[in-house]
C-alpha cells in the first residue's frame, strides 16, 4: 500500500501542464507515493492521504478524479494513466474506478474487478482500453477496445493455463508478467514485434521481474541479472537500453516505456536514465533525477512527458543510510506501484 513517499518531478512536453505536478504532490504541500502517466495527463497518489490528484490535458475528464478515489467517498492504493482516461484501485474495498473517456468502455471496469464478483490487484490502462489483475485469482482481466486482440489475455495470464503477477498497457497490446514461471506473455498488436518478448525474458533463456509497454514497443528487466531488456520498434533507439542499465555498466531497478523513448532507475545510484525520441526532452532527465542533485525512487512515461518521485532532500539521518537500505527503499517503492 502507498506510504511514505517524496516530491513529483516531471520533464518532457508540458503544452498541456502534463508536466508540472500541483503542489499537492511536487513537495510543496504535499508529496506522492505513486505516479502514472497517461497521454496528455498525469496523476498520483497523495502521500499520506491516498488521494488520487491528477493534472494536464482533461478535456474528457481524465485529470478529474472521481469522489471514489480524490478523498471525498474512497483513496486509492495504485493508480494509471491511459489515452484519455484514468483508473485506479480503490483503498479498503480493492475496487477497479475508472475516468475519462469511455467511448469503447474502457473506464467501465467489469464485475470481475468492480467489486461485483471480483476485485483488482493490479491495474494499467492503454489507448481505448484497460487491463487489471483479479484480486485472488491471478486471472488478467481487460475491457474497452479490442480491434487487435489488446483486450484479449491468452491462456497463460487468464487463469486457463496460467496467472499474471503484473500487467502493462501501451497503446495497442499488453503484456503480463505469468506468475509461476516469471515469463513475459503479451498480446495485441504485433506489426513491430511488441508482442512477442525474447528469449531473453520469455522463459527460454531468462525471464522477468518488472515490465513496461510503450506505443509500438515493450521493456522488461531480466529476473537475476537487474538487465534491461526491450524489443518492437526501434526507429529511435527506444528498444536499445544504454550501458547504463543493459548490464554494461548497470543494471536497473524500475523499468517504464513511452511513445518512441523509454526510461529507468539505475539500480544502485537511483539515477533516472532514459533513451529514445528526445524532441521534447522526454529522454533528458532533469537533475532533481539524474544524480546531479537528487535520485528516483520510482519513474512513469506517458506519450511525450515523463514523471519520477524524488528521493527526499537528505537529512541527518538519510545522509547515514546504507547503499543496502537505499536500495530496500526501491524496492517498497516498486511494490507499492504495482498495487
Amino acid at each position: 500500500m502507498p506510504g511514505t513517499g517524496g516530491p513529483v518531478v516531471g520533464w518532457g512536453d508540458d503544452g498541456l501542464g502534463q508536466a508540472t505536478p500541483p503542489d499537492a504532490v511536487n513537495g510543496t504541500s504535499g508529496t506522492a507515493s505513486v505516479i502514472a502517466a497517461g497521454d496528455f495527463h498525469s496523476c498520483a497518489i497523495r502521500a499520506g492521504s491516498e488521494n488520487v490528484v491528477c493534472w494536464g490535458y482533461d478535456i474528457q475528464g481524465q485529470a478529474s478524479p472521481p469522489s471514489a478515489v480524490n478523498g471525498t467517498s474512497g483513496t486509492a492504493t495504485g493508480i494509471a494513466g491511459g489515452g484519455r482516461h484514468s483508473c485506479a484501485i480503490q483503498a479498503g474495498t480493492d475496487e477497479a474506478v475508472c475516468w475519462g473517456s469511455n467511448n469503447y468502455g474502457q473506464s467501465t471496469p467489469p464485475s470481475a474487478v468492480n467489486g461485483t464478483t471480483g476485485t483488482a490487484s493490479d491495474i494499467t490502462a492503454g489507448t481505448y482500453f484497460s487491463c487489471a489483475i483479479q484480486a485472488g485469482s491471478g486471472n488478467a482481466v481487460c475491457w474497452g477496445f479490442n480491434s487487435q486482440g489488446q483486450s484479449t489475455p491468452p491462456n497463460a495470464v487468464n487463469g486457463t493455463t496460467g496467472t499474471a503477477a503484473e500487467i502493462a498497457s501501451g497503446d495497442w497490446f499488453s503484456c503480463a508478467i505469468q506468475a509461476g514461471s516469471d515469463k513475459v506473455v503479451c498480446w495485441g498488436r504485433n506489426d513491430y514485434g511488441q508482442a512477442t518478448p525474447p528469449n531473453a525474458v520469455n522463459g527460454t533463456t531468462g525471464t522477468a521481474s518488472d515490465i513496461a509497454a510503450g506505443s509500438y514497443h515493450g521493456c522488461a528487466i531480466q529476473a537475476g541479472t537487474g538487465e534491461v531488456v526491450c524489443w518492437g520498434r526501434n526507429d529511435h533507439g527506444q528498444a536499445t537500453p544504454p550501458d547504463d542499465v543493459n548490464d554494461t555498466t548497470g543494471t536497473a531497478s524500475d523499468i517504464t516505456a513511452g511513445s518512441y523513448y523509454s526510461c529507468a532507475i539505475q539500480a544502485g545510484t537511483g539515477d533516472a536514465i532514459c533513451w529514445g525520441r528526445n524532441d521534447h526532452g522526454q529522454a533528458s532527465p532533469p537533475d532533481e533525477v539524474n544524480g546531479t542533485t537528487g535520485t528516483a525512487i520510482s519513474i512513469e512515461a506517458g506519450s511525450t512527458h515523463a514523471l519520477a518521485i524524488a528521493l527526499p532532500e537528505p537529512t541527518a539521518w538519510l545522509a547515514q543510510l546504507s547503499g543496502l537500505a537505499l536500495l530496500g527503499a526501491l524496492y517498497r517503492s516498486r511494490a507499492r506501484k504495482r498495487r
